[in-house]
């Protein structure tokens, strides 16, 4: 398959928990889940799955793995619908890297997988999948001497037996100090170079911003936004801020520069007097860059700092969730639907 074309597609795409009470199990309940979700990934490139604890992003994964079987909708890998293929055939394009894998013991990288292949009837060579991760200097090591950074490199192992297609990792930098996430975003680039479609859910928003292709927000189980990260930013409304900074002047406690522009005062920087933070709905023109600071100058201003800041992933998340920066961790309880159209809708270090 070629780069670029979609290797994975879902259509309204549900799946919810049924939840059983023990003095009363002939009586079902329909519990949290995913809803309708409409989700297409191109072949080779890395998406980031995020959204807010308990918004569905493991129920997701755990469904296109095809753990959770009974599920509505139609979920289709390199073109070929799911049911159609088989459990076997369908199986063979998965690799699931699960959020945690409690590795211990005195077993070797090396033996596990050897195991696994053997289980599974695979003709591969344990040396050369853990190579592939980095980790042929450690194929020996015990469990119980391996960083946890070499355990997730174990486990994405795992996950790569039988070469699949497209791989899901749920978490996959939880645990890991800052050198170990660039070698593991170097990895990941590495395998989507390779023709991989990569699935990443992480909360590590400023990490996951330096690496993915294209991005896919969930809350309450629904798809809230998904696409390359400059058509999310327009479905959201967020828009890029336009930061300046100098001495010799006063920002106004409030008003704007002109029609719909928007002025925030932000903290300033040593060696600056203020600095401002403006926004705008739409892109901004050269003309209205030059208003601002004509402006700023007539009055006396002296600009050191003129800067076009893109929103981040956690711009993004808290306009999709309504969620601010302190809460957006935190356990999601409501399982209503949230309304919709309120958007628009190295080696072995």
């Amino acid at each position: 398959m070629q780069k670029g074309e979609p290797a994975l597609s879902l259509s309204g795409v549900a799946y919810r928990y049924q939840l059983t009470n023990w003095l009363t199990p002939w009586k079902k309940k329909w519990g949290a889940g995913i809803h309708d979700v409409d989700l297409m990934v191109e072949s080779g490139s890395i998406l980031g799955l995020i959204g807010p604890n308990g918004s569905g992003k493991t129920t997701l994964l755990h469904t296109i793995a095809g753990l959770h079987g009974r599920h509505k909708g139609t979920i289709k890998f390199l073109g070929q619908d799911r049911r159609k293929l088989g459990w076997e055939s369908a199986q063979n394009h998965i690799g699931l890297m699960p959020e945690r894998v409690n590795w211990s013991g005195t077993t070797t990288p090396h033996e596990i997988l050897n195991r696994l292949i053997t289980m599974r009837g695979l003709h591969e060579s344990p040396k050369n999948l853990l190579k592939i991760v980095g980790m042929s200097k450690r194929m020996y090591t015990p469990l119980d001497n391996m960083s946890q950074g070499m355990k997730q490199r174990l486990t994405l192992a795992c996950a790569l037996l039988g070469n699949p297609k497209i791989l899901l990792l749920d978490e996959p930098l939880n645990g890991l100090d800052p050198v170990a996430q660039a070698a593991f975003r170097k990895l990941l680039r590495d395998l989507a170079n390779r023709g991989t479609t990569v699935i990443v859910s992480s909360h590590n928003l400023n990490e996951m911003e330096l690496f993915v292709d294209s991005l896919a927000i969930l809350h309450r189980g629904q798809m809230v936004a998904s696409g390359s990260i400059s058509e999310v930013q327009n479905i959201l409304g967020c828009q890029p801020q336009l930061v300046v900074a100098g001495n010799g002047w006063c920002p106004p406690s409030s008003g704007s520069f002109g029609r719909g522009i928007v002025l925030e005062k932000c903290e300033p920087w040593p060696g600056e007097e203020w600095r401002i933070s403006l926004h705008k709905n739409g892109s901004w023109s050269s003309k209205q860059r030059h208003n601002i600071l004509d402006s700023i100058e007539g009055s006396g201003g002296k600009i050191c700092l003129l800067q076009m800041v893109q929103p981040t992933l956690e711009d993004m998340l808290s306009a999709a969730t309504g969620e601010t920066a302190d809460t957006i961790g935190l356990e999601v309880g409501d399982d209503s639907l949230i309304p919709l159209k309120k958007l628009g809708v190295r080696e072995d270090e």
